[in-house]
């Protein structure tokens, strides 16, 4: 009798594990967060051949219609607005409490740089914000070689994370947008990336600073950076997010504005030299203040 009653308990006992696993794997997995597609399939409304830009887009974020658009298809060198792919890879990684180790490599690319020196120690963190606040090509360079061990690597990263996002006519050769190779992208493919990398918060924080400070992991040394981004200065609206220039992509620029229900993105290539502030206010207020 006492061996039944305890055959008995067991099968109770095992019953009630079997059901708490049930219940715990159906609230845990219920519990997942759900991949969030920010992928829009966009309409052309409107071409805006005006522009004294090789190729320009302007939309609302709130919607999956282009309002303005000028060929928004035609591969081009991006220069730095390359960066906004750094910087998701980067804040990605989960990472952005290592100590970098300055590389030699980081040390010798073009300007931009923010100065650091061959085995200078910083935080990732604060090597991205000199990436996308000065446009430091030292500290996207060093992060890059971080991250996954030289900028070829780290270009492959980003290339995959391209096609993720649905770039299809984009491909990166290097994480600070020089003109190596066939650093391409479109208008439409930056489009993509941008309303993407606005849905990561230390992103948008980031870029809308026009100047802040970073110090090395022993404090010895602190850097003071300001943005290239003029629209932050002269226009009350604006929100980010990239400037880029390089002599063969001409003056680019990602830029967002917001006011009041109104969301706004857009997207420069090749302007003419000093066009692009003039063209992103003209067109920002098109949509801002449209009734």
């Amino acid at each position: 009798m006492n061996k039944i009653k305890r055959l008995k308990y067991i099968w109770i006992v095992y019953i009630l594990l079997l059901c708490f696993m049930i219940v715990s794997f159906l609230v845990l997995n219920h519990m997942k967060p759900k991949p969030i597609n920010h992928i829009k399939s966009y309409r052309v409304v409107n071409n805006a051949p005006e522009v004294k830009a090789k190729a320009f887009l302007l939309k609302d974020i709130n919607s999956s219609e282009i309002l303005y658009a000028k060929d928004i298809n035609t591969t081009m060198s991006p220069a730095s607005l390359t960066k906004v792919m750094t910087a998701i890879i980067a804040i990605e990684s989960n990472r952005l409490n290592d100590v970098v180790t300055i590389p030699y490599e980081a040390t010798r690319v073009e300007q931009f740089r923010f100065g650091a020196k061959e085995g200078d120690k910083f935080l990732l963190k604060d090597l991205l914000i000199a990436s996308l606040v000065s446009s430091s090509n030292d500290a996207a360079t060093a992060i890059a070689i971080h991250l996954a061990g030289s900028t070829g690597k780290f270009a492959y990263l980003m290339n995959e994370k391209a096609k993720e996002l649905g770039m299809k006519n984009t491909h990166f050769t290097n994480p600070c947008g020089f003109d190596i190779g066939e650093n391409v992208t479109t208008a439409y493919d930056l489009a993509l990336l941008s309303e993407y990398a606005i849905k990561l918060l230390l992103f948008n924080e980031i870029v809308n600073y026009r100047e802040v400070s970073i110090k090395n992991i022993d404090k010895s040394n602190s850097y003071t950076l300001e943005t290239h981004n003029k629209l932050l200065e002269y226009y009350p609206y604006a929100i980010g997010i990239k400037t880029g220039y390089t002599a063969k992509a001409g003056p680019c620029l990602i830029a967002r504005a917001k006011y009041k229900n109104k969301d706004a993105l857009l997207i420069i290539l090749n302007s003419d030299r000093g066009k692009r502030w003039e063209i992103s206010k003209e067109y920002f207020d098109k949509i801002l203040f449209k009734d």
